[in-house]
């Protein structure tokens, strides 16, 4: 079940609130939240559901394990369940694909929604038991409900162990988080249904083009449909939790204003570079064993994200150039960059992540490089042709609406309103949102609307 499946919107949904309003005690909407985020899982099949109770089991046994052992034995119990996690993991996403590309018969294994998400969601609480950031949970409904939250589970943001765990036990919900998270949902829907899946309909048709105008077009339209994709997900997510009473941190924060490739990643998928951060970079040392062994930590980590997203050469590719990229912006073209100006930054770290999506984008690595020689003008079949210019022309508002609505100016914009006008601005905007809001479910009775790109991961 997707958040933007007409069923999900229109019943799973409101009854669910609905439902968590009328109950009174937390023990309760714990009960009531474990069981709809098992149904909400239950939708994509039952085995998906088998191997997620599976993975809650194991890390609820593992916590109890690693509270009770004594410090000499904890670390092999540690890695012996954080294995477990990471050998299902492999299993189910990665084996079918090496073995194709050994040539040997897949075994065909399904694959589980989100199984990426959730399984980073467990590796952090085992973490946090770890190293004693905070103490097994002994209520197995409350971990529960931390895994398999279902605005979060499928497609993130991946919320640490710690970051949640006061909000399993106690929380309230009061009208302003009603406010807000009605907004922020609306605007999380608005961002997939009406940008995201309309600049999907552009990068579907371009697919096959050689110019250089339309691979140049088909790349933008992918950054700006990847973009509004998750962070519309995200959106809608933080804003189901505000129903709940959850407050999980934001995951996208303007990346295309950003004006350093780890100022970037600083804005980008904010939950995965915190969750390595914390759970990678330092325990490797961080920066504090000297360049050679930083280097070696960037690179590592950059390996594994690449890796995270999925078992194809792209994705490895694509982590290595962001490594790459952190590691000379460090070690050298800093300087350089803080000498242009703002706007010019920008525009560099846009171009940068662009080139780096069409990796992310293309099936293959011969189908990245030479959509990449393209884009520099190496084996185009002339400068542009009459299908580039027709999805530009017919398109054009829905790309200018993009490169604002990536910005913070429509956020500055309805801040000064809210602050000048107050009552009638709020009057006002609640009236503009609802209009989008309808706008939205237009679009998705009428069959527009696409998977979520996240999903794939």
């Amino acid at each position: 079940m997707s958040f933007t499946n007409l069923l999900f919107l229109t019943a799973f949904l409101p009854l669910s609130v609905l439902g968590y309003r009328a109950l009174k005690t937390d023990k309760s909407r714990n009960i009531l939240l474990v069981g709809l985020s098992w149904l909400f899982y239950a939708w994509t099949g039952l085995q998906g559901l088998v191997l997620l109770l599976i993975e809650t089991c194991w890390i609820w046994f593992a916590g109890q394990a690693l509270e009770d052992e004594s410090d000499a034995n904890r670390k092999p119990l540690f890695w012996t369940a954080a294995g477990g996690l990471l050998v299902i993991l492999g299993l189910y996403k990665y084996l079918d694909p090496i073995l194709t590309g050994l040539g040997l018969r897949p075994l065909g294994l399904p694959f589980p929604l989100g199984i990426s998400f959730y399984t980073f969601t467990a590796l952090s609480y085992l973490a946090d038991v770890y190293t004693r950031r905070c103490t097994a949970q002994t209520d197995f409904l409350k971990l529960a409900l931390y895994l398999s939250f279902f605005p979060k589970m499928a497609q993130g943001p991946i919320v640490q162990y710690h970051e949640m765990e006061p909000e399993l036990s106690t929380r309230t919900v009061t009208f302003q988080d009603i406010g807000s998270g009605s907004l922020q949902f609306t605007r999380g829907l608005a961002k997939k249904a009406i940008l995201a899946d309309g600049l999907g309909k552009v990068f579907a048709a371009l697919q096959a083009n050689t110019t250089w105008a339309g691979v140049w077009v088909l790349s933008l339209a992918y950054a700006f449909q990847l973009y509004f994709d998750f962070s519309g997900y995200s959106d809608m997510a933080i804003g189901m939790g505000r129903w709940f009473g959850f407050h999980i941190p934001e995951n996208f924060d303007h990346p295309y204003r950003s004006v350093s490739v780890r100022d970037f990643w600083r804005r980008w998928h904010i939950a995965l570079s915190s969750w390595f951060r914390d759970n990678v970079y330092i325990p490797l040392g961080g920066s504090r064993e000297g360049t050679k062994a930083l280097i070696r930590n960037l690179l590592i980590v950059w390996l594994l994200t690449g890796i995270w997203h999925g078992a194809n050469l792209t994705y490895v590719v694509w982590g290595l150039y962001y490594g790459l990229l952190i590691i000379a912006e460090r070690f050298w073209f800093q300087p350089y960059l803080e000498k242009l100006p703002r706007w010019g930054r920008v525009i560099l770290i846009f171009l940068i992540a662009d080139i780096g999506w069409v990796f992310f984008a293309a099936p293959d690595l011969v189908t990245a490089f030479a959509r990449l020689g393209r884009m520099f003008g190496i084996g185009v079949t002339g400068l542009t042709d009459d299908q580039t210019l027709f999805w530009l022309r017919t398109n054009a508002l829905l790309f200018l609406l993009a490169f604002a609505f990536s910005g913070s100016l429509f956020q500055r914009l309805q801040d000064r309103i809210l602050r000048k006008w107050k009552m009638p601005a709020v009057l006002g905007m609640a009236v503009f949102w609802s209009l989008i809001l309808l706008i939205c479910l237009a679009a998705l009775v009428a069959g527009t609307s696409r998977t979520f790109l996240y999903f794939a991961f």
